[in-house]
């Protein structure tokens, strides 16, 4: 038979209040079943386990005398969806996209479509990939106050810090020199590299520019930001094979794009423009931390 006290006894475990009396954990357990029951009201599609719910709203409580008062001001649907959005449940990360990530256009109402989708990306990236941590940020979400205002604080200061930036593309100038190290010993490659480098430098801006925010936004998650292919499928709630399929075929329009404006540019002769293109290869990811980079 199972304790009839076990979340109770589960919560107090976990959270920085005084031990309860058995009368005082029978009221706790009530208002914790009362929790659970909403919770499971507002997302009756999202699967968990009761215990492991508890000990996160627990864990992120403060230290209290009366626990229970605190419980009746916990939004429970809003911290469940952040609770299985943190172990990456793909119902949940759905359901966020949808109720919450979707108003940030409307949030932002004067920023035009391309920052808008700069900006979901740069928040999907902020709340859903842990960093050092076991879980991502969006488990920092305590239940005290609507989730939608939290992230939008959140998206606030990722919006200020665009704002804040260089311009997305650095000036020619600035991109680096270092393409030897990458092309080696190949004498073809390098002369090539020296006569054309600057053609290949703004082909490749003008290419990326043609690219869409979220091939943009996949190049610069997994070649600057180096995340991994799971990491990527996660950010936009897909299988590792779409997002690998998504990422590799971002990069072959860039490449596709930028050979074709060298051919617009220059005239090579079949030869010279098969190595041009290996050089394109070789030098895109070294290109891609530059133009890419915040």
């Amino acid at each position: 038979m199972g304790d009839a006290l076990g979340l109770s006894r589960t919560f107090v475990a976990v959270t920085p209040v005084k031990t309860p009396s058995e009368a005082d954990l029978g009221t706790l357990e009530a208002r914790l079943q009362a929790l659970l029951a909403r919770a499971r009201h507002e997302q009756p599609t999202l699967c968990f386990q009761p215990e492991d719910f508890v000990r996160h709203l627990a864990a992120r409580m403060p230290a209290a005398k009366d626990p229970c008062a605190l419980l009746e001001q916990v939004h429970a649907g809003e911290l469940l969806l952040t609770f299985a959005c943190a172990h990456a449940d793909t119902s949940a990360l759905a359901l966020l996209d949808a109720s919450v990530f979707a108003r940030v256009g409307a949030w932002f109402p004067a920023e035009d479509a391309e920052r808008v989708a700069e900006l979901k990306q740069r928040l999907r990236h902020r709340l859903l990939v842990a960093k050092g941590t076991p879980l991502p940020r969006i488990a920092t979400y305590t239940g005290r106050g609507p989730l939608e205002r939290w992230v939008h604080a959140v998206a606030t200061r990722l919006l200020a810090d665009l704002h804040a930036e260089a311009p997305r593309h650095v000036a020619l100038d600035a991109l680096p020199s270092d393409a030897d190290a990458l092309v080696g010993g190949d004498a073809e490659l390098s002369f090539i590299r020296a006569r054309h480098q600057e053609d290949f430098r703004e082909c490749l801006q003008e290419a990326l520019a043609t690219l869409s925010p979220r091939e943009r936004g996949l190049l610069r998650l997994h070649h600057v930001d180096n995340l991994s292919v799971d990491s990527v499928g996660l950010m936009y709630q897909t299988s590792r094979s779409t997002a690998a399929r998504w990422i590799a075929q971002a990069r072959e329009q860039l490449v596709e794009r930028t050979r074709d404006a060298l051919i617009r540019r220059l005239q090579l002769a079949p030869d010279e423009l098969e190595s041009l293109l290996a050089l394109i290869r070789s030098q895109l990811e070294v290109s891609l931390h530059r133009l890419l980079r915040p």
